[in-house]
């Protein structure tokens, strides 16, 4: 009877470990791109994989022909909303879009939790982009104008009973749409150190009409 090739059992063991580091190097790329649960909407914004719409300052002004009613930015406008983040509320942001399609903004907030208390500060700058469709599950809406940009953002933790402090810099995404009546709506991004991000949703106060300016 053949003896077992010792060579032949060690060459299996070592494809099986290879086998299995791709597959958490799969994983852990997934979590890069779609967040810690690995989920997928198809609709969600995803800033980090379309950097490519962010310009630099020698490709602008930005071309706004007004296409299908697209929103046109003619004056510097500015745009002013609260951030959220599931429902609690996470301080002010302020965008500025210049005629040739130049933004830039900054977000500031401070909460706390019971044994902590945290002191967010942002700053971004980016571009609008009239070639992006507005799209969700109910339909395009094509007269929304998008921008999306891209800065740091400085978190500073303090412990309430040692007044320690923790500071920690990371990047920010701030996105948005903006409609007709110049209100707007989008989403922040704060990346963190191990590859995801912590989501948070922001608006104008001025309220949004039902159905606005959706061509399907």
């Amino acid at each position: 009877m053949r003896k077992p090739d010792a060579k032949n059992g060690y060459v299996l063991l070592v494809l099986l470990i290879g086998i299995v580091i791709l597959a958490m190097l799969y994983m852990i790329d997934l979590t890069a791109m779609f967040g810690p649960t690995g989920s997928i909407d198809i609709y969600a914004e995803r800033p980090w994989l379309e950097e490519k719409r962010l310009l630099a300052e020698k490709d602008l002004p930005v071309k706004q022909a007004g296409k299908k009613g697209k929103v046109v930015i003619k004056d510097k406008t500015i745009i002013a909303g609260d951030v959220q983040r599931k429902d609690e509320d996470r301080g002010g942001i302020e965008i500025t879009i210049d005629p040739n399609g130049r933004a830039c903004g900054q977000w500031n907030c401070a909460y706390q939790y019971p044994d902590s208390d945290y002191v967010i500060e942002a700053k971004f700058a980016g571009n609008i982009d009239p070639t992006k469709i507005y799209e969700d599950k109910t339909g395009k809406n094509k007269q929304l104008l998008y921008f999306i940009t891209k800065g740091k953002y400085q978190q500073v933790k303090t412990d309430k009973a040692t007044k320690n402090r923790w500071p920690s810099e990371e990047i920010i995404y701030v996105v948005g749409w903006i409609r007709k009546d110049f209100s707007a709506k989008g989403k922040l991004f704060l990346m963190t150190a191990d590859g995801g991000n912590a989501e948070y949703d922001w608006q104008t106060n001025q309220s949004e009409p039902e159905n606005a300016d959706r061509n399907k």
